[in-house]
């Protein structure tokens, strides 16, 4: 590529949007509490405030690396509003709304970034049974095709044991370009599996944009090989994403199997703090897109419900950031993950000569040694 730029193709807008970027309504609006719509506000709120202070944390160098969903709230928001407790989320790295809206505890999500293991939060951490989340997550594969076959997995366990959960899973654009995605499908078309899988298309896959990631004219369409239905909408209108998840999410409760929803956006920042999307795109596709920002929308529209006003916005954030502050606070406090828990998650039978040299290797180095010299195997 060298020196050159991606030129970007704008994604044709034939899609389903209801809260338009003034913050007027097209067409019905789903009925929502008013109680159900604060509780989203708090939830983007809560989502900036918090990506805001993990990138101040990636630059102190308290975390390695750091991403944010700016401008792609309303898609994790709004898809996660439409499951009901018990169900599944299947996230990837761009839905914090998500897991805010559901209560995932932030000392825990932060102390995961840290770089601890799970067993090690849960010790330090815990969670009373009355505060846990009502939905079941899993923790996201980097490679997020993957992410496919592992909703469609439980979601035929939740089939063949008659529970009445639903899988909500995750995956960016790009991802419709491994084979995951297809292999997943595949089985969630013929068994007619209550799963749900949202692509969010922020239009770039890391560095390459995604007309030339693909020549499918929508990433909705690829559902059809697999005879599953679509649904392809603004997903910078957390109304029009709700709507079509809830459609998709009922129907695969009723038992009348898997779909795809496409929620059509925009990566506004750098894929992450290691990358910088000044290289590889220009600055005007950016401009454009900051005018379809989901959070002011949606603020124009609670205030024009009557909903909101600037005592109340102030009052949210001012309650929102000294809890995500503590809680940050509370996963620094997290004494570092003994290095020897690498080694419990061994599944079955005998771990083989491997398995103990490697921790051997483990030992010397910890006891301040050279694994590479003081250290030869024998007796593996």
């Amino acid at each position: 590529m060298g020196q050159k730029k991606w030129r970007e193709a704008r994604p044709r807008e034939d899609y389903l949007r209801i809260l338009n970027p003034d913050g007027s309504v097209n067409g019905a609006v789903p009925q929502v509490a008013d109680e159900e719509l604060l509780r989203w506000y708090r939830a983007f709120i809560e989502t900036r405030l918090l990506e805001t202070l993990g990138l101040r944390l990636q630059r102190r160098g308290v975390l390695s690396v750091a991403g944010t969903s700016l401008g792609e709230e309303a898609c994790g928001l709004g898809a996660a509003a439409a499951l009901r407790p018990g169900d599944w989320l299947h996230p990837s790295y761009r839905q914090t709304s998500a897991l805010l809206y559901w209560g995932v505890p932030v000392d825990r999500m932060m102390a995961s970034l840290l770089g601890h293991a799970p067993e090690h939060i849960a010790q330090h951490l815990p969670i009373p049974p009355d505060l846990a989340p009502k939905v079941r997550l899993t923790p996201y594969p980097i490679f997020l095709g993957a992410n496919v076959p592992l909703a469609t997995g439980v979601a035929f366990a939740d089939k063949l044991n008659n529970r009445p959960n639903v899988s909500l899973v995750f995956i960016g654009e790009g991802a419709t370009s491994e084979g995951d995605f297809h292999d997943g499908l595949g089985l969630a078309g013929v068994l007619k599996l209550p799963c749900v899988v949202v692509v969010q298309n922020n239009q770039w896959s890391i560095s390459v944009p995604s007309s030339r990631q693909t020549a499918a004219e929508t990433f909705a369409q690829k559902a059809v090989a697999h005879g599953l239905p679509s649904h392809r909408v603004d997903g910078n209108d957390v109304f029009a994403v709700y709507a079509a998840v809830q459609e998709a999410v009922d129907r695969a409760r009723r038992g009348e199997g898997a779909s795809v929803v496409e929620a059509v956006t925009y990566r506004m920042m750098d894929h992450n703090s290691a990358d910088s999307a000044s290289i590889y795109r220009t600055d005007e596709e950016v401009e454009y897109w900051k005018s379809l920002d989901p959070l002011d929308r949606f603020e124009r529209y609670l205030v024009a419900r009557g909903l909101l006003d600037d005592a109340l916005k102030q009052q949210v954030r001012d309650e929102a950031e000294p809890q995500l502050r503590a809680a940050i606070s509370r996963a620094r406090a997290v004494p570092p993950t003994p290095p020897e828990s690498m080694f419990l998650n061994h599944l079955n039978g005998d771990p083989g000569w491997t398995f103990r040299h490697q921790q051997r290797e483990c030992a010397v180095e910890l006891a301040g040694g050279n694994p590479f010299v003081d250290f030869t195997g024998e007796g593996l």
